[in-house]
Formats: C-alpha cells, structure tokens, sequence
C-alpha cells in the first residue's frame, strides 16, 4: 500500500471512530409514536416505536429530531417524544456502580418505578381503568390530527416556536 493511501485509509479510520465516538443515543419516552418520513405531526409514519425503544440522533431541526433506528429507519420524531439516554448510574455512598434499563429511566422520570406501581395499584384495587383503556384505544386519522392541528393553531400551524 502507497503511502498517500495508508495515509487517507489512516484518516478515514479515525475520523468514523470519532464520529461513532460523538453520536447521541435518544431514548423514546412515550408509550408509542411514530417515526415521521419529515418533521410534521401529519406526515405519514415510517415505524413505529415505543417506550424505552433507542435510536441515534442525527440533526434536531425546530422542536423536532431526526432519528436512525437499529434497523436503519431514518426518520422524524418530536423532541417532546425523546431523551438523551443516560443509564450508568452511581449511588449515594460512591462506592457502587449500577446501570438502569431505558424503560426504567423513562418511569423514573415521571415518578413511577415497580413499588410505587404496586402500592397504587394495591390501594386503589377497586379503581375502574375502563375509561382510562378506551382513551388509549382512540387511534385519530392524519386528517382528524392536521384538522384539529388547524383549528387549534398547534404544531406547524401554530405561531411561535
């Protein structure tokens, strides 16, 4: 191999271990969504995703983040849908080292983990969820979400940013 070669070959090499280096890992933090193919709420999804799901962060453009997924889905997600992952934990005394699964972070972040889930659960055991699993099932059109997007001057209809 010439030397100008090993030279480039040398640079390829360090700069894609850099960039791997400096890639950001999202984690989904909502139930479900969808990827988007651009970066509006009613465009039509290319996956779907759910919670504790992780994906590379390629660019962040205007309240939304573009996403490639381990299968190499390349898409939109809202940044409202996403966080940085960040798993490796220490706990209070310094001395022990843990990791938390994304799932777990993204319970944690709203309040719940498995205790607290249980002790709600055993204190409101006679609690109706019916309404509550109805609402989950509701699954609007892209022509019932751009209509209310509208009406509501929400998303990319809205004014400010």
């Amino acid at each position: 191999m010439k030397k100008p070669a090993r030279l480039t070959f040398l640079i390829a090499t360090v700069l894609v271990v850099f960039v791997f280096l400096l890639a950001e890992t999202v984690v989904v933090k909502i139930k479900t969504t969808s990827i988007r193919r651009d970066p509006k709420f009613t465009s039509p999804a290319v996956a779907a995703i759910k919670a504790g799901d992780t994906m590379e962060k390629l660019e962040a453009r205007d309240g939304w983040v573009k996403v490639r997924t381990k299968a190499g889905v390349v898409g939109w997600l809202h940044s409202t849908a996403v966080e940085t992952k960040k798993l490796d934990l220490l706990a209070m005394d310094k001395t022990m080292k843990t990791q938390a699964s994304a799932g777990e972070v993204a319970l944690a972040a709203k309040g719940f983990n498995k205790q607290v889930e249980d002790k709600y659960r055993a204190g409101n055991a006679a609690a109706d969820f019916a309404a509550v699993d109805a609402m989950e099932k509701v699954k609007p059109s892209a022509a019932e979400v751009d209509a209310f997007l509208k009406q509501g001057k929400l998303g990319e209809y809205g004014g400010a940013r």
